[in-house]
């Protein structure tokens, strides 16, 4: 009986710890960080994913272009500029995550988003010859064209949203025009897609190859592509050519809010606590220092400032949203002296007021946009513009006599009194003059 009652103790014992020891005999839970022999496993680094570099190297398509003659010529003029692909970094961290993660979107070739180092160095203010505006380079006609807006208070050229999702539109409407050739898509991102159809149509009348190493194009073109695919070997293999360049962050860098109407911009850097400088260089489509009475009502903020913003907005009155002026028309005003005196547009006060025409009468009031700093020194503004002669026209004065006259422009009394070049001097009416 004893014997029993000791074999049952024992197994109770030992089943118990069998039970107690099986939780702690894994080597997947407790040996996950040791090899086979006890030593520590170093911990792995972080993916090579947190890098945008990196993630544009696994989704570059053109390597086997790199080798070309035209491209090793650009890659030996970059070679002499190290800091070059520096600089690129640093302009484009906060606008790079967008892009690439838009152009990936549509299975591009990473190498497309690229063309805004080309174009601009991936500054939105960057601003050519030609006119061309924003990291794509847009000129006015093409933008146009394709839809971008641009007006006195707004110019979606420089709106990284805007000419971003255009120009992915306008090459993918290229890249069908020339079959998926995206060596002559590029091209005719540079010239123009009726050069390119031509140089092709010349060279088949030849009986010549039709890609784009084999073509003549402008100048410009036949540098643009060897350009790209130079930027793009330069990311593939920096070591290689002995650059540094610095990482960007696998994260969004900026968010939008919607700020559910027109707003000073100077309030939304104050709600966000985010630098003027910085929120003016996300938003460099903004011409003005309020933003776009029509749109469009979205602003992009530092990822991290996003919901600080969002509930200021909500708590917002919409009288607080604008600084305005209420401008009661005088005899002799007219809507380009008014405009001047305010840094406004003759277009603005017309929006702002739903004015159809240029005509305004005396003892009305108007509602002015204050575009500078502050009201009080719109007021002061005003108070100095206000000062000025009186010329009564008399028979055979001429714009151009009343302006030698007082030591004026022909333009400036024409602005001042919202005329135009064809305006007609009545005899016995008045025009003001300007002082200082």
């Amino acid at each position: 009986m004893q014997a029993k009652s000791f074999l049952v103790i024992f197994l109770v014992v030992f089943l118990a710890g069998c039970k107690t020891s099986a939780v702690n005999t894994s080597y997947d839970s407790n040996y996950a960080n040791y090899d086979k022999h006890g030593v520590p496993i170093k911990a792995e680094k972080p993916s090579v994913q947190d890098d945008l570099w990196q993630l544009t190297r696994n989704n570059l398509k053109f390597v086997d272009e790199y080798s070309q003659a035209r491209v090793i010529k650009e890659l030996k003029y970059y070679s002499r500029y190290p800091q070059h692909m520096s600089k690129v970094s640093k302009q484009a961290s906060p606008y790079y995550y967008y892009v690439l993660q838009e152009v990936l979107k549509r299975d591009f070739p990473a190498e497309v988003a690229l063309l805004p180092v080309i174009e601009s160095l991936y500054n939105p203010n960057a601003y050519s010859y030609g006119k061309a505006s924003g990291i794509w380079q847009f000129i006015p006609s093409t933008a146009r064209y394709l839809g971008i807006e641009i007006n006195d208070w707004y110019d979606g050229r420089r709106d990284v949203i805007t000419s971003t999702e255009t120009a992915l539109d306008y090459l993918a409407s290229l890249n069908k025009r020339f079959d998926g050739d995206w060596m002559l898509t590029f091209a005719a991102y540079n010239s123009g897609g009726g050069t390119v159809s031509k140089a092709i149509r010349k060279n088949r009348e030849k009986g010549l190859a039709t890609d784009y190493w084999s073509l003549k194009l402008p100048k410009e073109t036949t540098q643009y592509v060897p350009r790209i695919l130079a930027i793009a070997a330069l990311v593939n293999e920096p070591k290689k050519h002995n650059i540094k360049l610095p990482s960007i962050a696998n994260t969004p860098y900026f968010q939008v809010v919607d700020l559910g109407g027109q707003i000073d911009l100077s309030k939304v850097a104050k709600m966000a606590k985010v630098e003027k400088s910085q929120l003016q260089l996300l938003n460099s489509g903004f011409n003005r220092n309020v933003s776009a009475p029509n749109g469009p009502h979205r602003i992009l903020v530092p990822k991290q400032s996003a919901n600080r913003l969002q509930l200021a907005l909500s708590t917002l009155d919409r009288s607080e949203r604008l600084n305005w002026i209420h401008y009661k028309i005088q005899s002799g005003d007219s809507l380009g002296m008014i405009a001047q005196r305010y840094g406004a547009s003759v277009r603005m006060i017309k929006n702002t007021n739903a004015l159809s025409s240029s005509r305004i009468r005396v003892g009305k009031t108007l509602l002015i946009p204050v575009l500078n700093s502050t009201e009080t020194y719109a007021k002061q503004l005003a108070s100095r513009s206000k000062q000025h002669k009186i010329h009564t026209i008399n028979s055979g004065d001429t714009v151009w006599d009343i302006a030698k006259k007082h030591k004026l422009s022909v333009k400036e009394i024409l602005a001042y009194n919202g005329l135009s070049k064809s305006s007609t001097l009545k005899i016995g009416t008045s025009i003001k003059i300007p002082r200082g």
